[in-house]
C-alpha cells in the first residue's frame, strides 16, 4: 500500500531530520486561522479586531461542512514575509503523516517550493509528483493518477506573476505529462485545467494576490496571525537557557513600541534570539534604539560579523559582500538555490561554506549535493537592497549579470513600493545608518543614491498614472523605513488624499501609516476601510474603536476612551503639525 509507505516516509524524514529544523520555530506560531470572507470589501465592513466566528484551525481547513461538502477544495494562506507561512505548512504536513489532520480526506501530499523550480525552465506536473517520490520504489505515478481527488498539492511561496492573467488562458494546460514554464504551469493548477478534483494549498505573500485572486475558483483565503505576547513570550523562553535572561530581553521589548510589533513576527523574534543568547546587556540596549526592519537585520548582520572566531573581520566582510552579490544575482534570475561554482564565482570559497560563520545566512539543501540557498528568502532580499546601497567600481564586474541599477530591480518585479527589497532599500539610505553599514560590509554607501531614491519617488507619486498603481501602505511603509519626516511630509503632501482599501491590515501597517499621517502638513484627506486590523490582542467588542468621519469643524476627542487598535494613528492625529481634513 504505497499510501502508507508514503505517510511512513514523510513522518521518518521530519523526525530524522528533528521537528523544530523542518518547520523552525512553527510550534510556537498559532494554529489559528482568520478567514477573510471575500477578497473585495463589503460596503459596512466590521472593522476592528477579529471575533471568535472568524476563525479556523488550520487542522480544519479541508473539513466538510455541516451539510457534509468540503468548505473548500482551494485554500490560501496569506502573511507577510516571516509570519510562518512554511512553518505552518511544514507543520501540517507532519501533523498528516502522524495521522493528527484530515483523516481519510487525502491520499498523498505533493509538496512543491514555488521558488526553488523557478530556476527550470519548462516542467510538467509529473515531474512534481515525480521528485516528492523520488525515494520511493515503485510505478508510484500510475498509482497516485488513480485518484486524483485523493491528492493535496501544496504550492509554497506562490510567485508574483510576471504576466498578466489573461495574456497566459491560451497556454494553460490540463495534460500532466506536457512540460510547460514554471508560472504558466502553476497557474493550470489554480485555474483548475490541471487535476481539477484534487484540492490546492497556496501559501502567498499579500503583494502576490492581487493577480492570483482573478484566477481562484471558490478558494478559501486565510491569513496566518501574528504571534500574541503569550506565544512570543513561550518562545523566548524556548530560545533561552535561562528564563530570566529570556524574560529580560521579552520585557526589553516593551521599552520600544515599533520594535514590539516587528517582534510578533517570528523571523523578527527568531533574529534578536540568535543574537542576543550569547550577548551581553550592553547589546539589549541597543536593541532598545531599533526602529525599523532595516535596523533589525543589520542588526542581525553586525551581530553576527562581531561573533566571528577563526577568520579575520576583513575577512567576515569578504564573504557577506559575496553574499551581497549571490543574493541580487539570484533575485534577479528568480533563483533561489545556488551551487558551490556560484558561490566561488562571488568570491565564497569551499572553506567559508564549512564556516560557522555562514551558517548565520546560508543552509544546505537537503538531498543536494552542495547546494545552498538562504536560511530565509528575506535575507536574500535584504542582501539585495545591500548591494545596490554599497554598488562601486568594484563591484562593476558583477553587472553584466546583476543590473546596472536598482531602477532595473524596482521595474523587473513590477511590484513598485511592495517589493521588501526596495523598503529594504529605502531603509539603507536612512543618513544615521552610513556607518553601522560600512562597519558590517566593509563599503560606503554609494554617495548620491539616497537623493537619486527621493527625487525619483516624488517623480513616480506625481505623475498620476504611476501613482494609481502604488498601493499607500506599501509606500508607507518605504517612507517608514528611512525615518525621514521631512522627506515623507513632501511625499505625503504630494498625495492630498489616501485611500486604504484591503482586507486587512496589520499592526505593522498601522505604525508605518501613523509615522506618515504625522508627517502631513497639508489638508490631507484619509480613509480607512476594512474586514480585520491584525496583530492586536483580542479584546471586548467595545474597546474595537474605529473613529466616526472626523473634520477640521470637529475636532476629534480622544479623552476617555478605550484602548484601541488605532492608538498609533490616534497619536499622530495629536501632533500639533498634522493637518489631517478628514478621517473616515
Amino acid at each position: 500500500d504505497y499510501r502508507k509507505v508514503f505517510r511512513k516516509h514523510l513522518k521518518e524524514k521530519y523526525l530524522k531530520k528533528g521537528v523544530d529544523k523542518c518547520y523552525h520555530h512553527g510550534k510556537h506560531i498559532e494554529s489559528r486561522l482568520l478567514v477573510v470572507k471575500e477578497h473585495c470589501i463589503s460596503e459596512k465592513p466590521p472593522c476592528g479586531i477579529p471575533q471568535q466566528n472568524n476563525f479556523i484551525e488550520m487542522e480544519h481547513i479541508f473539513d466538510p461542512d455541516e451539510e457534509g461538502s468540503s468548505l473548500s477544495q482551494t485554500v490560501v494562506l496569506q502573511g507577510c514575509a516571516g509570519i510562518g507561512k512554511t512553518a505552518v505548512v511544514h507543520k501540517f504536513m507532519f501533523d498528516w503523516a502522524a495521522g493528527m489532520v484530515t483523516p481519510g480526506r487525502f491520499d498523498y501530499l505533493i509538496y512543491v517550493n514555488c521558488r526553488e523550480i523557478s530556476r527550470f525552465a519548462n516542467l510538467s506536473a509529473a515531474d512534481l509528483i515525480t521528485n516528492t517520490f523520488q525515494d520511493i520504489d515503485g510505478p508510484i505515478l500510475d498509482v497516485i493518477l488513480v485518484y486524483p481527488e485523493k491528492l493535496l498539492f501544496i504550492l509554497d511561496g506562490f510567485p508574483e506573476l510576471q504576466y498578466p492573467v489573461g495574456d497566459q488562458e491560451e497556454d494553460l494546460s490540463a495534460n500532466p505529462l506536457e512540460r510547460k514554464p514554471v508560472e504558466t504551469l502553476l497557474c493550470s493548477f489554480v485555474r483548475k485545467k490541471l487535476f481539477p478534483e484534487s484540492s490546492l494549498l497556496i501559501t502567498a505573500r499579500p503583494t502576490t494576490m492581487k493577480k492570483l485572486h482573478s484566477l481562484l475558483k471558490q478558494a478559501t483565503q486565510a491569513e496566518i496571525l501574528w504571534f500574541t505576547d503569550a506565544e512570543k513570550r513561550a518562545y523566548f523562553l524556548s530560545q533561552f537557557s535561562g528564563a530570566n535572561a529570556a524574560m529580560r530581553v521579552f520585557y526589553g521589548l516593551r521599552e520600544n513600541e515599533g520594535l514590539d510589533i516587528m517582534s510578533s513576527l517570528p523571523i523578527i523574534s527568531w533574529m534578536i534570539c540568535s543574537v542576543l543568547q550569547s550577548q551581553g546587556d550592553g547589546d539589549r540596549t541597543l536593541m532598545r534604539s531599533l526602529q525599523t526592519m532595516t535596523d533589525v537585520y543589520l542588526f542581525y548582520f553586525s551581530k553576527c560579523l562581531k561573533t566571528l572566531t577563526g577568520i579575520s573581520v576583513w575577512k567576515g566582510q569578504s564573504c557577506l559582500w559575496g553574499l551581497c552579490s549571490l543574493a541580487a544575482e539570484g533575485l534577479q534570475n528568480q533563483q533561489v538555490l545556488f551551487e558551490i561554482s556560484d558561490l566561488r564565482r562571488h568570491g565564497i570559497g569551499v572553506y567559508d561554506t564549512n564556516c560557522t560563520f555562514l551558517n548565520h545566512f546560508l543552509k544546505k539543501v537537503e538531498g543536494g549535493v552542495s547546494v545552498y540557498t538562504f536560511l530565509h528568502f528575506s535575507f536574500q532580499e535584504f542582501l539585495t537592497a545591500v548591494f545596490y546601497a554599497l554598488k562601486n567600481d568594484s563591484s562593476w564586474m558583477f553587472f553584466d549579470q546583476v543590473g546596472k541599477t536598482w531602477q532595473e530591480i524596482f521595474q523587473q518585479y513590477g511590484k513598485g513600493f511592495s517589493s521588501l527589497t526596495i523598503q529594504f532599500l529605502f531603509g539603507l539610505l536612512h543618513k544615521g545608518k552610513g556607518k553601522s553599514v560600512e562597519t558590517t560590509f566593509g563599503r560606503k554607501v554609494s554617495p548620491g543614491l539616497r537623493e537619486e531614491l527621493l527625487k525619483w519617488t516624488e517623480k513616480e507619486i506625481k505623475d498620476k498614472s504611476s501613482r494609481l498603481q502604488i498601493e499607500p501602505v506599501d509606500l508607507f511603509h518605504c517612507l517608514y523605513e528611512i525615518q525621514e519626516e521631512e522627506y515623507a511630509k513632501r511625499i505625503i503632501d504630494d498625495l492630498g488624499s489616501i485611500i486604504l482599501l484591503q482586507p486587512t491590515y496589520t499592526k505593522m501597517d498601522i505604525l508605518a501609516m501613523s509615522f506618515c499621517v504625522k508627517s502631513s502638513h497639508s489638508h490631507l484627506s484619509v480613509s480607512l476601510k476594512c474586514q480585520h486590523l491584525l496583530g492586536f490582542e483580542e479584546e471586548d467588542q467595545a474597546s474595537a474603536f474605529m473613529p466616526p468621519t472626523l473634520t477640521l469643524n470637529q475636532p476629534f476627542q480622544l479623552r476617555n476612551l478605550p484602548v484601541s487598535p488605532l492608538h498609533l494613528l490616534c497619536q499622530a492625529l495629536r501632533n500639533p503639525y498634522c493637518k489631517v481634513k478628514d478621517l473616515k
